[in-house]
């Protein structure tokens, strides 16, 4: 039977049931005082609030000075009942909405008092709002309240800056389109302008404090957010020495809020070292992080060398000089246990110090960092009962540790950095002052060891387990003996019982996750996480039962899916404790991470090298012993030929450092030519004397052009040792046998050819160290440079010329055909061609002397000078801007004529990179230079920079100057983008 219909009314359903609940929550919520003030706010707005339409969006439209100050005392009011639970209330929000068209009516008034007052209600009013302002459109307030920031009258500016720094600090988060409309809106309103002013003219005895604290803070935001405003303060001298004046002589307060203005302005490169060359400035910054300072101080100023200490330039700058009282300010923060936040301040400056190497490792284990660490881990800086014991890995988690959990990723990191970079002399085996260290290397091994077997009761993610097991790799690549030692026999000790086993469990586990199905995604962490396991056996031992083909093969497909980026992680994807860097936008930075973005390459070249250095690594085919590397020079066999194409060709590219000194030692050397001039660059301990020298082995001449010389090398030089550094000077792939590699790793090392002599003996690259090809300072003027022939620009400008005896006034380089001739097939068939030209001293290119500087500096680095489209480019002229792209293009053209491989594509990347950040008026005049020079890739990346002002360039008749095959390209150009963001949107 089928069911009756009951005709009683059907039961709510659970949505409908919340929804109910909610409103009745909001409605006990506007009981009491929020009802009547809210009424009588809309009885106010109603005055002149209304439709413009008659329908759709509100607007203010009352001029009345009389409604205008009602309504701003009922806004006031209303303001003042708000609480966190009323703004997440649909009737509250409405009213909102309301208040802020009103406001952005209201300060568009000339009425000084009514200005005053609606100043005052929009600082309440925004200061209550909070996080919440990000529900809300405010592009029109911050037109509204930037006008006002000039105002001569206190009364206004004050508050409207203050309303404007709550809005701005909400908009960190914001989308990027959201950030750039508001920009714009500042930018046309001179916001920035009109604060360095006041900022400018700001005196303390006609000025109350808070007007310049106000500025201060408003200023720090707007630089925090946009890029483009840092310029304009950092190259401003005069504002610039306001700031550091407020700075050193003002209270406390005031310098904390500069501080943090100087972390924003930091952010910008070239701010950063404007900021770092002020010597007293880094001297009071230094003085802010002591132990009579208040926290909120020394956090700021902690938070300030944090930023500098982004690059290795700005750690050289603040370390070279202030690196005790910095170092010193650092520890004293990781030393205040109960201070969790300034704790954590203190690591994190104290691992962005520490990634480079330099003195100021020296003072960080002179304030006894390794104390430091290990208490930070007891979680007691005043316990000392365990000074004497070897903690266990499950101590560091005790009951009082327990709240400061979050800190011990950055221990270890620190703790990994101070080993790689820590040198024999630092500790000797056996003493007995390293108790807190070897305590903490025990802690690190049983720690990774212990998660990663799933031994420990620990519940603990994968970017927890990382950095303990990161830092053991770090101290078994260290240059100490004695963390070595510790930290190998330690590791040794945790992995001994299962030896082998332990081996292939990774290696198991690496192969199943490198040869899964095409349409799976690889694993990443997994991957990463066994490849630093096996780098960890590999570096204590070696000897292990190990199908070393088959682990080559596997590490070739890691290594080749890596470097296709098919393959990839970073740190920070993963490492939280790393995602403090900055939520500010930086920019004129280069990324200097020495591992590099990819730490999945890394860790694999790494092993790669690791198990190719084994003394048992045999040929597959011929059976032979391999000394080095992977290619058999018997049999000609590779384990993996495409492997070794790849690594070559990797090598060429923009690389790390880190990766890039593993391929070079894995592939046993470095790409080099070599040959007088180059020797004088590269290896002038081969070169004779200054004064004289034998030619022909009889005749002494002095120092001279285009001669072959005689070097005579002493009798205790081994003629294949010489050989050796010779072809290894040549070709940079060099093959040394057991008999031969002692005499060899001698003369190496007296040749000052340190890479050499380091993979000689198979030692680990040094951190941070990097593998360089760079014959510019053959180019440098010298009274024997060797040079043979000269490149004159075509230009019709003069220049002095300091190399020898030279008289040309043109603008030239000296330069040397060898290395052209390797650089360049047009100017190896010149030479070679037997030609008047062959001859001739003087090589006349068709490029200016921007384009030739650039182009010798390819010939002799490899690379092509980059200009980074910074703020310096964004405020440099039209004309200079026009200069430096048209050298460019006049490279582009001759790379066509000469055959320079390599040089078009690379004049492209530049180019269009600039062109990006280049005025109209620059780029539409390389439009039709580039068109002239026939270099059309050129032409469509600059039509491309300009293709959505196309109706504006149109109509203002800027256009006349380019010929129709290119106002054609641009036509197409603008459709094209018309229809891209039609489709975006």
């Amino acid at each position: 039977m089928r069911p009756a219909f009951s005709a009683s009314k059907p039961s709510p359903s659970g949505r409908e049931k919340g929804r109910r609940k909610g409103a009745s929550a909001a409605e006990q919520l506007l009981t009491g005082q929020a009802v009547p003030l809210r009424t009588r706010l809309h009885d106010a707005l109603a005055l002149g609030l209304t439709k413009s339409d008659g329908h759709g969006a509100k607007k203010w439209q009352s001029t009345d000075a009389g409604v205008q100050s009602h309504v701003l005392k009922s806004v006031g009011a209303f303001v003042g009942c708000l609480s966190n639970e009323l703004l997440r209330l649909p009737p509250i929000k409405e009213s909102i909405s309301d208040i802020l068209v009103a406001l952005e009516g209201i300060l568009k008034t000339e009425n000084v008092s009514v200005l005053i007052q609606a100043a005052d209600v929009s600082s309440k009013f925004f200061s209550t709002l909070g996080n919440s302002v990000r529900q809300y459109s405010v592009l029109e307030m911050v037109s509204c309240l930037s006008c006002h920031l000039s105002a001569n009258q206190l009364r206004i500016a004050l508050p409207c800056a203050s309303a404007l720094t709550c809005i701005l600090n909400n908009q960190v988060t914001a989308r990027a389109s959201t950030q750039a409309e508001i920009w714009e809106a500042l930018d046309k309103t001179n916001a920035v302008a009109s604060v360095i002013s006041t900022l400018q003219n700001y005196t303390e005895d006609v000025h109350p404090l808070n007007y310049l604290t106000e500025m201060i803070s408003l200023l720090r935001s707007i630089l925090w957010i946009w890029p483009s405003s840092r310029y304009h303060v950092w190259s401003n001298h005069n504002l610039m020495a306001k700031l550091a004046h407020y700075c050193l002589t003002a209270e406390t307060t005031v310098s904390a809020k500069i501080l943090k203005l100087y972390a924003a302005l930091a952010l910008c490169g070239n701010g950063a070292m404007v900021l770092l060359k002020n010597e007293e400035l880094i001297i009071k910054t230094g003085n802010l992080m002591g132990k009579s300072h208040p926290t909120v101080t020394r956090i700021e100023a902690l938070r300030l060398c944090q930023v500098f200490l982004r690059s290795s330039r700005g750690c050289n700058w603040l370390m070279t000089a202030h690196g005790q009282p910095i170092v010193q300010g650092i520890t004293n923060a990781m030393s205040e246990i109960n201070e969790k936040t300034l704790v954590r301040e203190g690591c994190r400056t104290a691992l962005l110090a520490l990634r480079y190497s330099g003195n100021h490792h020296r003072c960080f284990w002179f304030n006894a960092i390794d104390k430091i660490l290990y208490k930070i881990l007891c979680g007691s800086c005043n316990s000392s009962s365990h000074a004497h014991q070897t903690l266990c890995h499950g101590e560091l988690f005790n009951i009082d540790s327990k709240d400061i959990m979050d800190i011990h990723p950055y221990v270890w990191d620190i703790l990994g950095y101070l080993a790689v970079h820590c040198d024999n002399e630092h500790f000797s085996v056996g003493t007995c002052q390293n108790n807190f260290l070897q305590g903490l290397i025990s802690c690190a091994c049983s720690l990774a060891t212990d998660l990663t077997l799933k031994k420990s009761p620990l519940k603990l993610s994968k970017e927890e387990q990382e950095p303990a097991l990161r830092a053991v790799l770090m101290m078994l690549l260290s240059p100490s003996q004695f963390i070595f030692s510790e930290a190998s026999s330690k590791f040794l000790e945790a992995v001994l019982p299962l030896d082998n086993e332990y081996m292939n469990m990774f290696m198991s586990s690496l192969e199943s996750n490198v040869t899964r199905n095409l349409t799976a995604s690889f694993d990443c962490v997994k991957i990463m996480t066994n490849l630093m396991n096996i780098a960890c056996l590999l570096v204590v031992q070696s000897n292990y039962s190990l199908n070393k083909r088959s682990a080559v093969d596997v590490l070739s497909n890691i290594i080749k899916e890596c470097l296709h980026d098919h393959l990839y992680i970073t740190r920070s994807n993963f490492a939280s404790h790393l995602q403090f860097c900055f939520d500010g936008s930086s920019c004129c930075y280069l990324s200097e991470e020495w591992e590099g973005e990819n730490i999945v390459l890394f860790y694999g070249l790494v092993v790669l090298f690791n198990l190719l250095k084994s003394d048992n690594f045999i040929c597959f085919h011929c059976k032979r012993k391999l000394d080095a590397g992977i290619v058999c020079h018997e049999c000609r066999d590779h384990y993996n030929e495409g492997l070794v194409g790849v690594l070559k060709q990797a090598l060429c590219q923009n690389m790390s450092p880190g990766p890039k000194s593993y391929i070079a030692h894995i592939l046993n050397g470095e790409s080099l030519s070599a040959h007088a001039a180059i020797l004088s660059a590269r290896c002038p301990k081969l070169l004779p004397s200054e004064k004289t020298f034998v030619r022909d082995g009889s005749v002494t001449y002095e120092w001279g052009r285009r001669s072959c010389y005689h070097v005579r090398m002493s009798d205790r030089v081994d003629s294949h040792a010489l050989k050796k550094i010779l072809e290894y000077a040549y070709t940079g792939l060099v093959t040394v046998d057991d008999a031969t590699v002692k005499p060899v790793k001698t003369l190496a090392k007296y040749c000052h050819l340190r890479s050499l002599h380091l993979m000689l003996q198979k030692e680990q690259p040094r951190w941070h160290s990097c593998p360089i090809y760079d014959l510019t300072t053959a180019l440098e003027p010298a009274k024997h440079s060797f040079s043979d022939i000269i490149l004159e620009a075509q230009s019709n400008d003069k220049m002095e010329c300091h190399h020898g005896s030279c008289q040309l006034s043109t603008p030239h380089i000296h330069s040397h055909k060898v290395i052209l001739s390797v650089s360049c097939e047009y100017l190896r068939a010149l030479f070679q061609s037997g030609m008047h030209e062959s001859f001739a001293e003087t090589i006349r290119v068709p490029v200016g002397w921007e384009a030739l500087r650039k182009l010798v500096q390819w010939f002799y680095s490899g690379e092509l000078p980059r200009v980074p489209p910074d703020c310096r480019w964004k405020a440099t002229s039209t004309e200079e801007k026009l200069s430096i792209l048209k050298s460019y293009a006049e490279l582009s053209s001759l790379a066509d004529f000469w055959f320079v491989d390599g040089m078009k594509e690379e004049s492209l990347q530049v180019l269009t990179s600039c062109l990006n950040s280049s005025s109209t008026d620059a780029s539409l005049a390389f439009i039709g230079f580039a068109a002239n020079l026939g270099q059309w890739e050129l032409v469509e990346a600059a039509i491309s920079s300009v293709a959505h002002l196309y109706p504006r360039l149109r109509d203002s008749g800027r256009l006349e100057q380019l010929d129709e095959d290119v106002l054609n390209m641009l036509r197409t150009e603008h459709v094209r983008y018309l229809q891209h963001r039609s489709a975006s949107k």
